[in-house]
């Protein structure tokens, strides 16, 4: 694969995975002393990594969760969060100004708060309760993010009664990293073949729903926006009917995700639409890729670090065709703002 090392991403994820005995040692204390709900919060792809785990509880759990942006959390506040909240953190740096600021807040509100950090030794780490730190830069950081939450919300689920096949499934989850990298050599020729199709396209949409809703957020913004500064709309499936394809005409790019969970159906309806319409539709679907679960259910939960994983690769080839490094920023951490 083009510019990808491979014995340091087997790193990076089985790092992250290790930190199983660390993340169930901290659930089960939390969950012995009781909490009333748990709180993602993050800016950027960490708040879009959020939404596939709130989407998972809202549909499967009785656990109380709510997703919500750092800067918009401490101005307005939640009538719902208490000092019996449940705060979960993730960030890359650990010295984002409004991921260090809620985490502060939360802990001197006397709520929980549980970090993943891939930068120890930072401003997060103060005041983090619960710090789970591995090394991770961008193009594999989301693996070991999705690796800490989705680790953190199954044992929370497993001690409410709610994930009877819980050691099955984490016994399942530490074998993936080869059928991680599968993927990404599965999606390889396509993704250069995009990228080199689309590096002069100056518009894209980016369509997502369900687990794959947050994916497509953070693809369009976090990666096609920020790190390649090329005009893109996140658009939620269900709601592309309700505006956005007037905008779309026989040249209009559209990126579709596809995920295995119950919103699939709401993709094909997007897709059988376009399909009149424009003549330039890309998809990414992980239900293409094997993987080491034999439940429907566990590839649903995966579902979002399986596009990430894969997309990561489109993101590559675009560094390369655009000649525009996936580093470069104008703004962001350049000035004060």
């Amino acid at each position: 694969m083009f510019n990808f090392d491979v014995p340091r991403y087997e790193k990076v994820v089985g790092d992250a995975i290790a930190l199983r005995p660390q993340i169930e040692k901290a659930v089960d204390e939390i969950c012995k002393e009781g909490y009333s709900n748990i709180f993602f919060i993050g800016c950027g792809g960490t708040y879009a990594h959020s939404l596939p785990m709130k989407y998972w509880f809202d549909t499967t759990s009785e656990i109380e969760t709510h997703s919500v942006i750092a800067a918009e959390f401490m101005v307005s506040g939640h009538k719902r969060f208490t000092k019996d909240s449940v705060c979960v953190f993730s960030t890359r740096s650990g010295n984002t100004k409004e991921i260090v600021a809620a985490i502060k807040y939360c802990k001197e509100a006397g709520a929980r708060t549980l970090v993943y950090v891939s930068n120890d030794n930072t401003p997060a780490c103060e005041y983090a309760d619960y710090k789970f730190f591995s090394f991770a830069e961008d193009d594999c950081l989301c693996e070991a993010i999705y690796t800490y939450m989705i680790t953190l919300l199954a044992r929370f689920k497993k001690n409410a009664g709610e994930f009877d096949k819980y050691d099955e499934f984490v016994e399942q989850y530490s074998k993936i990293v080869p059928y991680l990298l599968k993927a990404k050599e599965q999606y390889e020729d396509r993704c250069a073949k995009m990228a080199v199709e689309h590096k002069d396209t100056d518009y894209h949409m980016v369509i997502g729903s369900g687990m794959l809703w947050g994916e497509a957020y953070d693809y369009a913004m976090c990666i096609l926006e920020e790190m390649q500064w090329i005009k893109t709309k996140s658009i939620h499936a269900a709601e592309y009917f309700h505006g956005t394809l007037e905008l779309v005409e026989e040249d209009t790019s559209l990126i579709l995700f596809y995920g295995e969970d119950e919103t699939r159906p709401l993709m094909d309806r997007v897709k059988n639409f376009s399909e009149k319409v424009t003549k330039v539709i890309n998809i990414f679907d992980t239900k293409e890729v094997e993987l080491p679960f034999k439940d429907a259910e566990y590839r649903k939960i995966v579902s979002p670090m399986i596009m990430y994983a894969i997309t990561e690769r489109l993101s590559c080839h675009l560094e390369k065709e655009r000649n525009h490094p996936l580093t470069t920023r104008r703004y962001y951490r350049q000035m004060e703002y």
